[in-house]
């Protein structure tokens, strides 16, 4: 079996359109025939019983020196060739008979219905066709006919015609009308589905190399709004994740290029050197090369998943307390080696709703940050209220001036002591960029601030866990 094709949407509406108004029309046209047809043959058959009742009156009132039933019904004459009547008694004998007849007889039909007559159709004397009525009547016990059985008929080759009139003027209104119906239904169904092509046009247009405006507008109808929203959220999905996409190859190139350049030179020497010794280094600063592009890729790949959002938070109790203990005691050989001494001024516990591997590196980061770039025999401040769950870390930043502010938490910024490589330690500038990322994962707000040299770095929106659990 073939699959059906799918075809165009507006032919499958207006070939189901004009289906139902077809079935409709033909339908109500069927109706109407034979709703006419009925009344017709109806009010015939009337007549006829009528008639018959007045003959059979007038066969069963005996009047004396009566006149032929002819000269009161002229239509029964023998010239007329259109009314006929005929009356049998018990016997089967004629009684009377219309002129019109010309002595043939009429058929009968071979029984009567319950009640006692029938109509049906039947041949006339002249050979037109007829329609009859046949009904017998009871007479008087003292009348020896007993009863008469009464046959009316006249020609319907007439009523024929106007009947075949009537059905060529329905049927011809009924098929105009299911044209004008149809052109029109295929006209509004186009008018109906326009909207639906100017959002194929939309789609049609939009580019990923440059997308231009949204599709949903107000000039779209209701029912199409969700469709062009959920468009728009897909394609602005879409983009995002290849900007991040793009970004991060300019970034790890922009990146690794010097470093792959310097392990290439390097390389290139220790092959024309033949001492030990300098082939060490150079294998030492190979190994140092080797961890920097580590650590920078590392960087660059978990920030993506961050932002990117592939990382998703496993919200636990967590006390920060804790955290940031743990977390300073990790870098305390970073603290010594810098000569910067901590302060920090914490509660006895605090305990909050978050993700702890995101919260820790989250700590990690922005503690490392503030030892690195803090002066030597500086002072890190730490302070945590307990209530609000507001953290800030604060540090000596000479370098730094209001308009880096806007910097920090960017990419590959280098600000202060470390743009110009003071600290001694390489750095890519990703790290604040990631705790900004890690920050953002858990609903969390990260902001910096400068004030008489000092740069402080603000975390909160952390969710309390007694709060939570009311």
């Amino acid at each position: 079996m073939w699959p059906a094709s799918p075809g165009s949407l507006r032919q499958r509406i207006g070939l189901g359109v004009a289906g139902a108004l077809v079935l409709a029309l033909g339908g109500l046209f069927l109706s109407l025939d034979a709703m006419v047809d009925g009344e017709i043959y109806r009010r015939f058959d009337d007549s006829l019983s009528s008639r018959a009742n007045a003959i059979a009156a007038y066969l069963g009132a005996r009047v004396d020196r009566a006149q032929p039933i002819e000269r009161w019904m002229p239509e029964f004459r023998e010239e007329g060739h259109r009314d006929f009547f005929q009356a049998w008694d018990a016997q089967g004998n004629v009684v009377a008979r219309s002129a019109s007849t010309q002595s043939v007889d009429l058929q009968r039909p071979p029984s009567l219905g319950p009640d006692g007559f029938r109509h049906y159709d039947l041949p006339l004397p002249d050979g037109h066709r007829g329609r009859a009525v046949a009904r017998r009547y009871v007479l008087g016990a003292d009348d020896p006919r007993r009863h008469l059985v009464l046959v009316v008929a006249e020609e319907r080759e007439q009523i024929d015609a106007l009947e075949q009139r009537l059905h060529l003027l329905t049927g011809g209104t009924v098929a105009l009308a299911l044209a004008l119906a149809i052109l029109l239904a295929w006209r509004g169904t186009s008018l109906g589905l326009r909207p639906l092509d100017q959002l194929a046009d939309r789609i049609a247009a939009v580019r990923l190399s440059g997308p231009g405006l949204a599709i949903d507008d107000a000039s779209l109808p209701s029912e199409l709004q969700p469709v062009a929203r959920r468009f728009d959220e897909v394609i602005g999905t879409l983009l995002r994740n290849l900007e991040r996409e793009r970004r991060f190859a300019q970034d790890l190139a922009h990146e690794l290029r010097t470093p792959v350049a310097e392990l290439r030179a390097i390389t290139e020497t220790s092959l024309l050197v033949d001492d030990p010794v300098r082939q060490r280094r150079s294998l030492e600063e190979l190994a140092r090369l080797g961890g920097e592009m580590e650590q920078t890729v590392e960087a660059l790949l978990s920030l993506a998943r961050h932002e990117a959002g592939l990382v998703q938070a496993e919200v636990e109790p967590l006390d920060l307390v804790a955290m940031l203990g743990a977390s300073c005691r990790r870098l305390e050989t970073l603290r010594q080696r810098r000569g910067v001494a901590c302060s920090m001024a914490l509660p006895a516990e605090c305990w909050v709703q978050a993700d702890a591997s995101m919260t820790a590196r989250l700590l990690a980061i922005l503690l490392g940050n503030a030892f690195e770039y803090a002066p030597g025999d500086s002072t890190v401040r730490v302070a945590l209220q307990a209530g609000p769950g507001v953290l800030t870390i604060e540090n000596e930043a000479p370098e730094l001036v209001p308009a880096d502010l806007a910097q920090l938490g960017t990419r590959f910024f280098r600000g202060g002591r470390a743009a110009s490589g003071a600290t001694g330690i390489p750095h890519a500038g990703l790290g604040l960029a990631l705790a900004r990322a890690l920050a953002q994962a858990q609903g969390l707000e990260l902001g910096f601030s400068l004030e008489t040299g000092w740069l402080r770095a603000t975390v909160s929106g952390w969710t309390a866990l007694d709060s939570n659990a009311a």
